[in-house]
């Protein structure tokens, strides 16, 4: 009985990403306006999806904890961390002198419309990907279970983009899809999975190093970096839950 509530549980996280998919599919059918970003319309979906979702399976409660406007300062937080996540390749480099100071230049344009943009879409990929259904589903699947899954659907999710090398970037794909799971969960609060994403994102730094296998923007460093902190908080989770118990 068990076994069978933990599938139900994994297949309700897979349709959910499925119905992901096709509301991108669904957006790319119908011509937006020059001034109107289509951006703007997945994430109107994938709020309302995630309401309407809260509504059926009883979980406005979980609702309002996670996305509280109380708990937004962990935005600012999450962006300042992801971004020392995304130069800490860079500065390996430094150390070890594969790069310069000289050679390092801003990856992002910082404009307005960039920084908006930017942040309605790692928003409607946290709400895709932690959606309020992964509450629904911690029903029968523990954290850590719901973390590893989460993590390996977005490492495969991106088969679909032929130019992404999963032997390359597969680590790095599936501890961040991991890692932020793991927070959603820990701080109870979406804000700050969309500002590591986020500061991940756009505080990135352009140097020789992109297409590096170890210190480039998916090279295995920062998959290291990933990887560590994901385990840390595997290690927080498992004793808070049983601090709980």
């Amino acid at each position: 009985m068990r076994l069978n509530l933990k599938l139900k549980s994994y297949v309700t996280i897979l349709i959910f990403l499925i119905i992901g998919v096709l509301l991108m599919g669904i957006v790319q059918l119908f011509e937006t306006p020059e001034w109107l970003n289509p951006t703007f319309i997945v994430l109107v979906f994938f709020v309302a999806m995630n309401i309407a979702t809260a509504k059926i399976l009883k979980l406005k409660t979980e609702l309002e904890t996670s996305w509280s406007v109380r708990k937004i300062y962990f935005l600012p937080i999450g962006i300042l961390t992801g971004g020392m996540i995304a130069f800490s390749p860079v500065l390996a480099g430094l150390l070890t002198e594969a790069t310069s100071i000289s050679q390092l230049k801003p990856a992002a344009d910082f404009t307005m419309t960039g920084i908006v943009v930017t942040l309605a879409i790692v928003t409607w990929e946290e709400l895709w990907f932690r959606g309020i259904f992964l509450n629904y589903c911690n029903q029968n699947l523990s954290v850590v279970e719901i973390s590893i899954a989460i993590g390996l659907l977005f490492m495969l999710i991106h088969v679909m983009n032929p130019e992404v090398d999963l032997l390359k970037t597969g680590p790095t794909l599936f501890f961040a899809g991991a890692l932020l799971t793991i927070v959603y969960f820990y701080y109870r609060t979406i804000w700050l999975p969309i500002g590591l994403h986020f500061g991940n994102n756009y505080l990135t730094i352009q140097s020789n190093l992109n297409k590096h296998w170890l210190y480039g923007d998916e090279g295995y460093f920062g998959a290291i970096i990933l990887g560590i902190l994901y385990i840390m908080f595997v290690k927080l989770t498992i004793n808070k839950k049983s601090t709980i118990n």
